[in-house]
């Protein structure tokens, strides 16, 4: 089984987009079984474009909640996660101009960490320090239940990936900032169980991303671990 953690679905600020035909041909053409979605930054609200994602929701369709912390409350978060059948949360620091680090947002994330659902969070070297992979890190020092998916392979910062060595609750995502060789690397540094494939579509493209896994050199457990095994763990599911 192949499970892809970071697709975007419907019309970005910048003009990129995507529906889900397009999404689900896409992992027809390449043999992925079921994606991860949240929307792109939208001008409306993110919550409501998130909901209308639940539409779709199947085996093979998975929505995340995507929201602004600066514009929820802990207690909406907490309804909507209770209420609502998402499968976990995506947050974006650069875009929606947070910092992850600030205790004001706890509140949030204690709601995340109780509701047992993993978070993916954007990182990225940047002109902003709210999405560099070395401090988003360290969100698991003060929420050591909250699984958090680190997006874009944590830019492969040093110091970002001895943190996550360091937690049970860190985990990389491969989408885009990733080669074939450095996933085996990692991989063996730490731990297959560690890294969970992702493509970022459709900023990338699903099958460029998923070849790289596939060359990885890895064995067929560590790969299957990769592809869904992990995630599937994370979600407590089995599809």
């Amino acid at each position: 089984m192949i499970i892809d953690t970071h697709v975007h679905i419907g019309l970005d600020k910048d003009g990129s987009s995507q529906t889900i035909d397009e999404l689900k041909a896409s992992m027809a053409g390449c043999g992925i079984d079921a994606s991860v979605v949240f929307p792109f930054d939208v001008d409306g609200d993110l919550v409501s474009a998130s909901r209308e994602l639940l539409k779709y929701k199947s085996n093979s369709i998975l929505p995340f909640l995507r929201f602004d912390p600066n514009a929820i409350t802990a207690e909406e978060v907490k309804k909507l996660l209770e209420n609502d059948d998402f499968a976990g949360v995506k947050l974006h620091p650069r875009s929606q101009n947070f910092d992850p680090l600030d205790k004001k947002f706890y509140p949030i994330f204690r709601e995340i960490e109780d509701s047992g659902k993993p978070l993916i969070i954007h990182t990225r070297k940047e002109t902003t320090p709210y999405s560099d992979p070395d401090r988003v890190v360290c969100l698991a020092d003060d929420f050591h239940e909250m699984n958090i998916i680190i997006g874009h392979f944590a830019f492969v910062s040093q110091p970002a990936i001895e943190k996550i060595q360091s937690h049970e609750n860190l985990f990389l995502e491969t989408s885009v900032v990733s080669s074939n060789v450095v996933i085996r690397l990692l991989a063996r540094k730490l731990g297959a169980r560690k890294i969970l494939f992702g493509s970022d579509s459709p900023m990338s493209d699903q099958e460029i991303e998923l070849l790289k896994i596939k060359k990885s050199g890895l064995d067929e457990k560590e790969k299957e671990m990769i592809l869904s095994g992990n995630l599937l763990s994370l979600l407590n599911s089995k599809i």
